[in-house]
């Protein structure tokens, strides 16, 4: 396949992609109070407490620091595991997070550096993208194919613009046509 033929499908794969991850991504909000973490902390340091104490005030920091390093999902749907809508999720917030390698393994696509192209549309996906909401999905009579469609929210805008992703399932994953 030649350059004249994969640049003009970048901008269709990269809205595709900027628009399922913000409709897959949501019920995964993480929010930490790093405030009263370093409160606790610091009681902890500047009193002689006891063995266990030090370990439950240390259980409750290691708890805090693991939530916390956690990724927000650019989807704002729950999903279940398995199916198109968090195929959808997992792609985008693996692009949306920097991890390209593992966002193109989510596409069936017939390119051969679809990875390194993806690669140069992560920056701005990150840049641009606030949500995605996924409003609906219907399959083929056989339910190997998905047609995802939702809405992605741009930061900045007031209006969320339309999102389509077509799946189908391989080897009993599914995979985002490109």
């Amino acid at each position: 396949m030649t350059k004249q033929l994969i640049l003009p499908r970048l901008p269709i794969l990269f809205a595709t992609g900027l628009l399922s991850t913000g409709l897959l991504l949501s019920g995964c909000s993480n929010d930490v109070d790093t405030e009263e973490t370093v409160h606790k902390v610091e009681v902890a340091d500047s009193h002689s407490a006891t063995d266990d104490e030090k370990a439950a005030d240390s259980e409750e920091v290691a708890d805090s620091n693991k939530e916390a390093t956690q990724q927000k999902s650019l989807v704002t749907n729950p999903t279940e595991a398995g199916t198109p809508e968090d195929t959808v999720k997992k792609a985008l917030d693996s692009l949306y997070y920097g991890d390209v390698k593992q966002a193109a393994g989510y596409y069936e696509v017939d390119m051969a550096n679809f990875e390194e192209e993806l690669a140069k549309t992560q920056s701005a996906f990150q840049q641009t993208v606030e949500g995605v909401t996924i409003t609906d999905t219907q399959y083929n009579d056989d339910k190997t194919r998905a047609t995802i469609t939702g809405e992605l929210m741009l930061k900045g805008q007031s209006e969320p613009a339309p999102l389509t992703y077509e799946l189908q399932e391989i080897d009993g994953q599914w995979k985002i046509l490109g």
